[in-house]
């Protein structure tokens, strides 16, 4: 049973309007926002649309016995609605059923039908096995794109967009993505990595200082007669 709060919500918006465009942007620790386009086309109104959609979070937060997707904004111009859902974490928006954030080496020893069709040859997964990987389970009654926070290396389930490496245009309802992780977390790798060495010189410097010194103590001279 699907459990995605994104996708309850938007098969909801589809059922009432007959159209609607996602775009899902995953940050590097799992959160992220949906932001998804619906044409009322008359059909039903924006307070309606509203009220069904808060119905639908507040229902799925219930489920989850925790906070797991807001409502950030919701405007209405000449029948179209722009709204905004974010989240803390993508995988517990469906407790890792439909969604989920991991490692390939994770994401192979958990569900690893979903992995094999990534690379041609089985040897080429455990290349990649210390790469992020998205997997998404939504409708694909509309336009959907999945936004990740490094250039996309293989993916199943859709065509990267043209000039956004990042970008994947969903072409089934379940899609695969690994990609490179952001420059920005590596950066940050390395910055923790240069501190601890620093940290550990400067503490080999005092120590060394300490012992120079007690040195210099025992051996000094005697006191004259």
């Amino acid at each position: 049973m699907r459990k995605i709060v994104i996708a309850l919500s938007l098969m909801m918006l589809v059922v009432l309007t007959g159209c609607g465009k996602l775009d899902l942007v995953i940050h590097d620790d799992g959160s992220g926002k949906g932001k998804f386009s619906v044409d009322l086309s008359g059909m039903i109104s924006a307070d309606e649309l509203k009220e069904e959609l808060e119905k639908e979070i507040t229902n799925a937060n219930a489920d989850a016995g925790k906070e797991v997707i807001r409502l950030d904004s919701f405007k209405e111009k000449d029948g179209k609605v722009d709204a905004t859902v974010s989240f803390d974490s993508l995988t517990a928006l469906s407790g890792g059923e439909d969604s989920l954030l991991a490692t390939v080496a994770d994401m192979k020893r958990l569900y690893p039908e979903r992995i094999n069709e990534l690379v041609e040859a089985p040897g080429d997964i455990e290349k990649i096995a210390d790469k992020p990987v998205v997997y998404l389970n939504l409708d694909d009654d509309m336009e959907i794109t999945v936004t990740v926070p490094g250039n996309i290396l293989y993916a199943t389930g859709g065509t990267a967009a043209e000039g956004k490496p990042r970008t994947l245009q969903l072409a089934s309802d379940e899609a695969v993505i690994v990609y490179e992780p952001s420059a920005n977390r590596s950066w940050m790798v390395w910055v923790g990595v240069l501190l601890a060495v620093i940290i550990a010189a400067y503490i080999i410097y005092r120590k060394g200082r300490f012992r120079n010194a007690a040195s210099g103590t025992k051996g000094g001279n005697a006191p004259n007669a």
